[in-house]
């Protein structure tokens, strides 16, 4: 297996990443298109395997006119909700509907404007299918999760209302099945939740083509539900702690004042300097969910992907390590007030770099990518020729 390299540093983006911030400010924001796309040839160009690079070809203009749609949404929906609060509810509605457009259009878009040696990437998804996994499954979780906690409801108001029972009776009974109906909940979701990253992965994977070749990925369910299940229990405990520690910081100011060992003012910076630990607790307990769920799911899907049933893909990246990453740089970021972000960013791209390898020794990866080059011009001259559209496809 030969190792994926980032050969990006900080002090080369920040020159970049400098120019765009300054730019944007100057230009109220519409030269972001061409700063994103600066940003992505950058990180794109310095992304090498076996002496090859990937590369970026969108053009802020093609990007510019997304760019405009999103920010004139924003601004009809903000003078709507201003004029009609009502409305301010169901405009968000009527957009989820758009959302599963706006993915696939976007995946159809990016994979055709990403190249790797000269070969285009593309993307065969329909967008029946994005419907049916960032549509449907959520509304499904949704109305599943409320209907099991209308049903929990119901039956602790159905039992506070029969006066013939034993009360305690009917106090536990209603509590039974309120608590039986929230794990229900909190199982399906979890459920549901594993099938929409199963479902995603064989989406965005499965449909994606490396010049004529292709990509399978065969994956369960039951491994990212797995996921799923120790990424909520990990965010389940991690709150419970917190919650503790709150709880005896709050009773302990409480004592303190009533004993008249610690004046007002010294209770309360206890109480907040406890509330801003458990805070700062809570932030790194949730990059941590992140960083376990994203390295698990990462090292499962590339460990049961290919490409053309030859090239095979690992991911060695680990959630403490990643974890580490992420925290370090958050306070990076913290630290030099927002300055750090390239640093940061250049971090991020080394270490998932560093932990993608590909496996292709059982042929030449060198003939086999020149071979993609030759299908790849072939088929821009006969796109071209059709649509009469000049394709940028190096020969």
């Amino acid at each position: 297996m030969k190792q994926v390299k980032f050969n990006g540093t900080g002090a080369e983006y920040f020159k970049i990443w400098i120019i765009n911030l300054i730019l944007c400010i100057i230009t109220f924001g519409i030269y972001y298109p061409w700063a994103k796309v600066r940003t992505r040839r950058y990180f794109y160009a310095n992304t090498e395997y076996a002496d090859r690079f990937f590369d970026y070809h969108a053009t802020g203009k093609q990007l510019f006119f997304g760019y405009l749609i999103g920010v004139c949404i924003l601004i009809v929906l903000n003078i709507i909700s201003a004029i009609f609060p009502t409305a301010g509810f169901i405009l968000p509605v009527i957009l989820f509907f758009f959302v599963p457009w706006i993915i696939w259009r976007s995946l159809k878009f990016n994979m055709r404007m990403t190249s790797f040696s000269n070969v285009r990437f593309s993307f065969d998804g329909s967008l029946k299918t994005a419907y049916f996994i960032y549509m449907l499954i959520p509304i499904a979780i949704y109305i599943a999760i409320i209907v099991l906690m209308v049903v929990g409801f119901a039956s602790m108001a159905g039992f506070s209302n029969m006066s013939d029972v034993n009360m305690d009776s009917i106090n536990t009974g209603g509590i039974v099945i309120f608590g039986i109906a929230v794990i229900l909940a909190l199982v399906l979701m979890v459920y549901m939740t594993g099938l929409l990253a199963k479902k995603s992965a064989e989406y965005q994977i499965g449909e994606t083509r490396f010049g004529q070749g292709r990509f399978f990925i065969n994956v369960n369910t039951k491994t990212f539900v797995m996921i799923a299940f120790k990424t909520a229990l990990i965010s389940v405990v991690s709150l419970v702690l917190f919650m503790t520690f709150i709880g005896l910081s709050f009773s302990s100011m409480l004592s303190g004042e009533v004993g008249g060992s610690v004046g007002n003012s010294a209770a309360s910076s206890f109480f907040m300097g406890s509330f801003f630990i458990v805070y700062i607790g809570f932030i790194a307990a949730s990059l941590f969910a992140a960083a376990y769920t994203y390295s698990r799911q990462r090292q499962y899907i590339y460990a049961n992907t290919t490409l053309d049933q030859t090239i095979r893909f690992k991911s060695s990246v680990g959630a403490k390590a990643y974890f580490g990453v992420l925290i370090t740089n958050m306070l990076l970021i913290i630290v030099t007030l927002g300055f750090g972000m390239p640093w940061a960013k250049v971090r991020v791209a080394q270490y998932l770099a560093d932990n993608t390898w590909i496996d292709a020794e059982d042929m030449d990866i060198n003939q086999y990518l020149t071979q993609k080059e030759q299908h790849q011009s072939a088929i821009g001259e006969e796109i071209g020729d059709v649509l009469d559209i000049d394709i940028n496809i190096a020969i």
